[in-house]
């Protein structure tokens, strides 16, 4: 940060706990204020260091300060919370913002832009949706089976299944519960379908329009889902010092646990973002289904990979490797080029 006065907010919807301190790191002040008086007192302190914990309004915030020539540091919640002294409160809190703020190990977490902050609000409506579909189709089957109707797994068999139990006539469904089951649960769920492939085109169409994106969904495994969460989450890759510290950020890097001597690396860590991680894996998974004899270096890696480790292990390492790949493209604003067979 820069030799000069540090403003660290501790961020809420109406009254914000703001504390100031000198070049020096001495405490001017450390009180309550609402937005006009916060908007008035950074106002006083140009060019200032504004630290505040990465939660709800932090990007809003993070670009009306940048705009305003200040430099922002969004810690992320839980680095904060390791840094605070006695109770929790707002005072304490805007404190060790600052403590974790100027710890130079600290990774910060990157102001979005618009277009990033519109893709990722649409992948968390998505996200949404589907974790609703899956809690009805979940109790869609809770109350069959207290019927003695026992639906197949998945969405799609599920949808199958239910208009041909509604006609059966050979099962214990009364009238009461045909009904709960078609004009209720049935009529939602088709509902959540036509709400998710709204969401799914709309992302899709806006993805398509981002050079950036562009250039993501050329890799392999990666879909236009893909590309705009990597962009979402990434942004020009300014806040990772490398692409291990951008694969680390989505828990695709192994963890490791030990004292003293006696280190043992485990699986991955899976941290971060557990969407952008799935959406990764999944992609990566059909790339190393669909790898065949191509003759590229990517494709020869995956088919020595898949000789000597499962599918899922193959699958989650190519992920690994995708996002470092993403990490280079867009930190560099380079082009995607297929590794070339060794």
């Amino acid at each position: 940060m820069k030799n000069t006065t540090t403003i660290s907010i501790d961020l809420a919807k109406n009254v914000f706990q703001v504390a100031v301190f000198n070049k020096h790191g001495k405490l001017k002040s450390n009180q309550k204020m609402n937005a006009k008086k916060l908007g008035l007192l950074v106002t006083r302190h140009p060019e200032a260091n504004i630290c505040m914990e990465a939660c709800g309004s932090a990007h809003h915030w993070g670009r009306r300060f940048i705009k305003a020539g200040h430099e922002v540091y969004l810690v992320p919640a839980h680095i904060a919370a390791k840094y605070r002294s006695g109770n929790k409160n707002d005072p304490n809190d805007a404190l060790a913002i600052y403590e974790a703020a100027k710890r130079p190990e600290t990774h910060f977490v990157a102001v979005r832009t618009l277009s990033q902050q519109d893709l990722a609000s649409q992948h968390r409506l998505r996200q949404g949706y589907m974790k609703q579909r899956t809690q009805l189709a979940n109790r869609m089957r809770g109350f069959a089976l207290e019927y003695g109707v026992n639906f197949p797994k998945g969405i799609s068999q599920l949808r199958r299944q239910v208009p041909k139990v509604l006609e059966a006539a050979d099962n214990e469904l009364t009238m009461i519960a045909r009904g709960i089951l078609s004009n209720h649960l049935l009529e939602q769920l088709i509902s959540l379908d036509a709400l998710i492939k709204e969401i799914t085109q709309a992302l899709t169409q806006q993805t398509r329009q981002l050079p950036a994106c562009r250039e993501l969904f050329r890799m392999p495994g990666i879909g236009w889902l893909g590309a705009g969460a990597l962009y979402a989450k990434f942004g020009d890759g300014s806040a990772f010092r490398r692409g291990r510290d951008a694969s680390a950020s989505v828990g695709l890097v192994p963890g490791h646990r030990g004292t003293g001597d006696h280190n043992k690396t485990t699986g991955i860590s899976k941290r971060g973002d557990k969407y952008l991680r799935y959406l990764l894996v999944h992609g990566a998974r059909s790339a190393v289904s669909n790898v065949g004899d191509k003759p590229d270096g990517l494709s020869c890696w995956i088919r020595k990979q898949r000789a000597m480790h499962p599918i899922n292990n193959t699958s989650v390492a190519l992920a690994n490797k995708l996002v470092r790949m993403a990490w280079a493209i867009l930190s560099s604003g380079g082009q995607y080029r297929a590794p070339v067979a060794q």
